[in-house]
């Protein structure tokens, strides 16, 4: 029997576009991201606000006093009012600079007494110009609002002095300061600045929340979607397995389970693989996985039920000889089995075991052996699966995963097709590539992939589909 090989493997080469990359630049992956990891983009942003009110209370209230100044200059015989106002807003940026000198927080401590140092005062005083005019506000900031109006009222009171000391020596004023507003103490606290520190935090955890999941997505290097596994393996896709919650605890689909999201799929998966059949009958089907827990013996269980339910022959095989589960999911008797065919101590019609209303025919693992891969690479084994052809229509292998131990491409050398089962979103796409490099290296033909576990979308109306609104009504 010739068997012959797909040419492309979940391999990369520098002429093929990689799909990590390409991704990054689609939207549609980022939104699916943004989906995927709602939940530690939410946790980011309530982080964000819960830290943002943490540092608010732990900074002490602070109340400010506004006093708000008039800088008048005086107009002589040789200047107009023009010069005069312009020769002020010059010169009022440099009083900008007083307000926070030394000269000034001494002048206040003289005059009130208090117990404080220059530096101190200076970093309570700020001020501001208004652009394009002569008016300058003072305001002062401090954890106590009675000494921030202590302080207002002595700059209010000195200020105008000391710039004419510094501005003229002595000599009349060219430009004054007069007081038009204030001092006023706002009632509340400005600092902390609530609003604002909880608007950044929400905003630095949201930023940050949905950085984490574009890394997350980026980095990811399993198969979440159906083209992402056609473009990684080149393969097609034969079937998509939606995960339930019941399948762990039932793994096998009853026949009473038909209208079921798994029941579905599985029964798209039989009749894609009829199309095999037209172009080149499989007779002998292999159905393996890359690593453990990725769902290749229920879809190895389900898919015989389905093609017996179909009428066709079908013999299911336990061909994992060191983890078998068939026998515990079907319930079968695991004392006589393959090994006992492969070693010479049984024969086929001897140790198969009917299941299930179907006429499905099952045949256990058997005894386990200390030499599987041997068994399964032998000539006895050849000879099995020829005299399985001649009884069955169809015969389903269930093997061990492909990385862990080399049973799966030996027996799928023997094997007219494999399928080769992904888990959504825990496969990985090395271990998807190094399982098709180890099937390559036998020549066996790769069918397809199975998509298995995917969660179901909000798109998914099967179970209403089938629901009668008219019977249903009659029956209410």
């Amino acid at each position: 029997m010739s068997v012959t090989s797909q040419p492309a493997r979940g391999r990369t080469s520098p002429n093929t576009p990689v799909e990590s990359n390409r991704s990054a630049l689609d939207l549609r992956t980022h939104v699916h991201a943004l989906r995927r990891f709602w939940k530690s983009v939410v946790a980011c942003t309530l982080l964000g606000l819960l830290i943002a009110i943490g540092i608010s209370l732990l900074i002490q209230p602070k109340y400010e006093t506004r006093t708000t100044f008039f800088v008048a200059s005086t107009t002589s015989q040789s200047s107009s009012p023009l010069q005069a106002d312009e020769f002020a807003q010059r010169r009022i940026n440099s009083y900008v600079g007083v307000i926070n000198s030394e000269r000034l927080a001494k002048v206040v401590i003289d005059d009130t007494g208090l117990p404080l140092s220059t530096t101190e005062v200076n970093a309570m005083i700020s001020a501001s110009v208004d652009p394009d005019t002569v008016l300058m506000t003072v305001s002062v900031r401090d954890v106590s609002p009675e000494r921030s109006m202590i302080i207002s009222q002595s700059i209010a009171k000195n200020l105008d002095n000391l710039i004419g000391e510094l501005d003229n020596r002595g000599n009349q004023n060219a430009v004054q300061l007069r007081v038009i507003s204030g001092p006023t103490l706002n009632p509340g606290p400005v600092e902390p600045r609530w609003k604002l520190n909880l608007a950044l935090g929400l905003l630095i955890g949201l930023g940050v929340g949905v950085a984490q999941a574009l890394l997350r997505q980026q980095f990811d290097s399993t198969y979440r979607g159906r083209e992402q596994l056609v473009d990684g393996t080149g393969l097609p896709i034969l079937g998509s397995v939606s995960f339930e919650s019941a399948a762990k605890r039932a793994p096998i689909i009853l026949p009473t389970e038909t209208r079921t999201r798994r029941a579905e799929a599985i029964r798209q998966l039989r009749t894609n693989l009829r199309y095999f059949d037209a172009a080149s009958a499989v007779e002998v089907l292999v159905i393996t996985s890359s690593v453990e827990a990725e769902g290749k013996t229920t879809t190895a269980a389900n898919l015989a039920q389905a093609f017996a339910e179909a009428g066709r022959r079908t013999l299911l095989v336990d061909a994992d000889l060191r983890k078998p589960k068939l026998e515990r999911y079907l319930d079968l008797e695991g004392s006589a089995g393959l090994t006992s065919i492969l070693i010479g101590e049984g024969q086929l019609a001897q140790v198969v075991q009917p299941w299930g209303p179907s006429g499905l025919d099952v045949l256990a693992c058997g005894p386990i052996p200390p030499n599987p891969s041997e068994l399964l690479g032998g000539p006895t084994m050849e000879r099995f699966i020829a005299d399985a052809r001649a009884a069955y229509d169809l015969v389903i292998v269930d093997t061990p995963p492909l990385l862990p131990v080399t049973d799966a491409a030996v027996t799928s050398a023997v094997a007219d097709g494999v399928i080769l089962v992904v888990r959504h979103g825990k496969t990985r796409r090395e271990q998807v590539g190094d399982a098709l490099d180890s099937l390559a290296s036998v020549d066996a033909r790769v069918l397809g992939t199975v998509l298995s576990m995917v969660p179901a979308g909000r798109g998914d109306r099967l179970p209403t589909y089938y629901e009668d609104p008219v019977r249903t009504a009659e029956a209410g």
